[in-house]
């Protein structure tokens, strides 16, 4: 960044009571004394800002000083912007801008390389650009196409920013370079914040309330200036308002120059005072300005030209004949077919309507589905066409494009092979892999920006050809077929035999997710790190880092499944993080998925090993990095549950659980067994036993009746409703629960079988049973296995009411367990122990009363155990 062409005005609404300058004056005279010094002696001392050397002092204004740098590590050029802060909240906004800024990787926005703080003064070192700002630029005559290229520049760095949740909040022509390089940036996100994901007016952060109606008054949203809550429609105004002053200064002269009408219209529009009438999106008032009506035109002629030159005997005689001649870039249709079609819509729907009532009942949603999906591809196929032959589109982005899209479309017909013979038990899984498809409207906008080299011309075919398995083995191993683990090691083979490690890099990681999905962990883990290596060495960070979150995944998932805590190659992972968790910030927009999966696996991982606070900062963070809407919603959708889990406020966490109920139903359908598993989440979560017990009563029937073949699910939920009819006495519900319980079932079925035998008066031989099974399990060092024992103990202890050493047994297990203490089945249990022993005049009987009493009071519905135990206090205390 660079103003060497100021031209700029000053912040006009910038808050003193917000920032202060940094002390320039003290580092100035220091630069100045360091130049004086080297004129006159020869000797160079130079003022260092941490590891930067400073050379001048290029810009100042309301949110800061800029000084041009020097980085000797990496040998170049740098722009330092150098803010102190007053209130610990704008010093906290500042950083969060850093962060904001460095995970946007866009040509159109200025990047930022480091953010560190110096003397309580914070720094963002950015990249260094030679050039001018728009105001400047403008001051010399320019046409309306040149104006209008440069501002649509301008507008997709301001997109890029949206899509990544920053509102830039201060745009303006002072806020935005062409470099020498004849590129535009967007720079000086000074009053930059991460954008609310609800919209809610309780959603801005302390930092967000002190700057909400900060800004530049001319270029100002009238929401902004009164200091309501803010969307990226406060951008789109200050875009409109730069660009009609440039359009209507272009001729250099001072004097008012006309505003063509169509561009007229659309600024009239980007300005609108009320929010909801102006343009969607960023990205809809570019597609406006895109449509420039002397250059439609032009491209018809260009389209009519090359038809004619290139087929004008077929032109002749269709004409003569009366035929109509074909559109252009029309053939898209007919390209897909072979994946989606009428026959096969058909033979999809048939057979899904034949796979019970869940299959009757999801055979409309996938058709919809896919119909909306190739609807899409043909969109996007269309769109590169035309784009290509109206010269939009140079030729090697084209050609990205076009493989992209032929992955998505060999995608779409893997996805339809697998639903037109998928089994009843595999259904929901072929459902997921019809779900996340690869979004084909992407296909362009990857392309654009990518920064893997194309493979060589000989081998272009081939690379082709095994990416195409690669895409078709992802859908089989989302859906669960068998065939995906030996398909996907055919291809990884294949790749690595052409040398060309970003085909190998996919290729590996698709092999490692279908070993992941069958659980083979263990063989899972060197696939995946062979993709890490192979995509990183192809500079395809985004790879990169999926392979990489997955790997976390792995490790966590076969440290639950062990009894070791996290092995040493866990460790290591982890400790890649902080190499990791930067290169998967400059990904970008395109790499949000992968970056809040890396972050996600990073807390389930941390969470296997017990450390709650550690997973929750990672939970976190992935809630906030997640794309808004991708074809990867259903994975991500966990987030929010996983965050739930780690919260100590009952009240978040009920919201967040539900979050992820709500966006998993409208992804894959209410009915489906993800959506169910979250549900069934929440409602063990619910304090309340009646409302609880209504949300576990739904999910159970819905599971027994749409999905009987999944047992343990149903053992789960039944084993739930089992002790809410426990607690109360209700027999009759607690048969019907043992009675839901498979055999089949690991855990819940020797647990319902002693508490079957308690209800049938078999007292001694259910003791018998549930203490051998509490010993069993107490083996186990995972703390799962140990929690489960604490069931076992309680059915012990009912079936001996005179005794406490099974209930002592039981307190000390749940003392020892803290991964899972927040939650409100941990906590239901505590209660019941507590209870147990309350009645029976334990040792410390007086605190177990009153900390049951408090949790059955705090959690509602339970007036006469609240009554029991606080007679039970009133009596010890006499």
């Amino acid at each position: 960044m660079s103003r060497e062409e100021t031209g700029s005005e000053t912040d006009e609404a910038a808050s003193p009571a917000l920032v202060a300058r940094p002390a320039p004056d003290k580092l100035a005279r220091a630069v100045a004394r360091e130049r004086i010094a080297s004129a006159l002696f020869a000797k160079r001392e130079p003022v260092k800002l941490g590891r930067y050397h400073l050379l001048e002092q290029v810009g100042r204004g309301g949110m800061g000083v800029v000084w041009g740098a020097f980085d000797p590590e990496l040998d170049r050029r740098v722009a330092i912007k150098l803010v102190q802060a007053e209130l610990v909240a704008a010093r906290e906004r500042i950083q969060l801008e850093g962060q904001a800024l460095a995970k946007l990787s866009h040509p159109n926005v200025v990047p930022v390389y480091d953010v560190g703080v110096v003397d309580e003064q914070i720094y963002l070192v950015m990249e260094w650009v030679r050039g001018q700002n728009l105001r400047a630029w403008s001051t010399q005559p320019r046409t309306v196409r040149e104006i209008v290229a440069v501002y649509r520049a301008a507008g997709e760095g301001l997109a890029a920013a949206h899509h990544a949740g920053v509102i830039h909040r201060d745009f303006k022509p002072d806020n935005a370079m062409i470099g020498d390089d004849g590129r535009v940036r967007v720079l000086d996100f000074g009053l930059a914040r991460s954008e609310p994901r609800d919209g809610g007016p309780g959603d801005a952060s302390a930092g967000e309330e002190l700057t909400r109606g900060a800004g530049t008054p001319r270029y100002m949203a009238p929401e902004q200036a009164q200091g309501r809550q803010l969307t990226t429609a406060v951008d789109q105004y200050a875009f409109g308002v730069s660009l009609r002053e440039a359009l209507a200064g272009r001729t250099g002269e001072g004097t008012e120059a006309e505003i063509p009408g169509w561009l007229a219209a659309i600024l009239t529009r980007a300005t609108a005072p009320v929010p909801g009438d102006r343009f969607p999106s960023m990205d809809a008032l570019l597609a406006a300005l895109a449509r420039d009506p002397r250059t439609v035109w032009r491209r018809r002629a260009v389209f009519a030209g090359a038809l004619s030159l290139a087929g004008a005997a077929f032109a002749l005689g269709t004409l003569r004949g009366g035929a109509s001649q074909p559109e252009p870039c029309s053939g898209a249709a007919a390209e897909l077919a072979t994946a989606w079609g009428p026959d096969a819509r058909a033979r999809v729907a048939a057979h899904l309507r034949g796979l019970g009532p869940y299959g009757a009942n999801v055979a409309a949603e996938v058709e919809r589905d896919l119909d909306a999906y190739a609807e899409r591809w043909a969109r996007a196929h269309r769109g590169a066409c035309l784009a290509s032959a109206a010269g939009e589109l140079p030729p090697a982005v084209h050609e990205r494009t076009i493989r992209c899209l032929a992955r998505a479309r060999s995608s779409l017909g893997a996805a339809t092979e697998v639903l037109a013979a998928v089994t009843v038990d595999r259904l929901p899984d072929a459902v997921v892999a019809a779900q996340t498809l690869p979004d084909a409207e992407r296909c362009r906008t990857d392309s654009e920006v990518s920064t893997v080299a194309p493979p060589p011309a000989a081998l272009a075919a081939r690379v082709d050809e095994i990416a195409n398995e690669v895409a078709r083995a992802r859908v089989l191993a989302l859906a669960m077929d068998p065939r995906a683990i030996e398909l996907s090691a055919s291809a990884a083979r294949s790749a690595d035999a052409l040398s060309y490690p970003a085909l190998a890099g996919r290729a590996h990681l698709v092999h490692g997710q279908a070993l992941l999905l069958q659980q083979h962990w263990q063989e899972a883990l060197p696939a995946l790190d062979r993709a890490t290596t192979a995509a990183f060495t192809a500079g395809d960070g985004t790879t990169g880092i999926e392979a990489l979150a997955r790997q976390l995944y792995a490790h966590a998932i076969a440290a639950a499944g062990s009894d070791e805590q996290v092995p040493a190659d866990a460790e290591r992972a982890l400790a890649s993080l902080h190499l990791a968790e930067p290169i998967a910030r400059s990904l970008g927009h395109g790499g949000a998925f992968a970056r809040s999966l890396l972050f996600n696996n990073a807390g389930t991982l941390l969470l296997s090993r017990e450390d709650r606070a550690g997973a929750r900062a990672w939970f976190e963070r992935a809630l906030h990095e997640r794309p808004r809407a991708t074809s990867d919603a259903v994975e991500l959708a966990a987030v929010p549950g996983n965050l739930g889990m780690v919260v100590d406020d009952p009240a978040s966490r009920d919201a967040l659980m539900a979050q992820e109920g709500d966006e998993l139903a409208a992804v894959v359908g209410d009915d489906h067994p993800m959506a169910l598993d979250a549900r069934l989440k929440a409602a063990m979560h619910i304090a309340h036993p009646e409302r609880s017990g209504a949300r576990l009563r739904d999910a159970c029937n819905r599971y027994r009746r749409l999905h009987p073949h999944l047992v343990q699910r149903i053992a789960h939920c039944a084993s739930e409703l089992l002790w809410l009819a426990e607690e109360r006495g209700d027999v009759a519900e607690a048969r019907e629960a043992i009675a839901a319980i498979s055999p089949d079932a690991a855990l819940e079925a020797p647990l319902a079988t002693g508490y079957r035998l308690l209800l049938d008066g078999q007292q001694a031989e259910a003791a018998r049973r549930m203490r051998d099974l509490a010993r069993e399990l107490q083996r186990h060092d995972h703390y799962w296995m140990r929690w489960r024992s604490v069931d076992a103990l309680i059915v012990a202890a009912l079936a001996q009411p005179s005794s406490v050493a099974e209930l002592e047994r039981a307190l000390s297990t749940l003392n020892e367990i803290t991964v899972i203490e927040g939650a409100t089945y941990f906590q239901r249990r505590l209660a019941r122990v507590r209870t147990l022993l309350a009645r029976r005049g334990a040792r410390g009987a007086l605190e177990h009363a009153r900390a049951a009493a408090a949790w059955y009071r705090q959690a509602g519905g339970y007036d006469a155990i609240v009554a029991e135990l606080d007679a039970i206090v009133t009596a010890s205390s006499r």
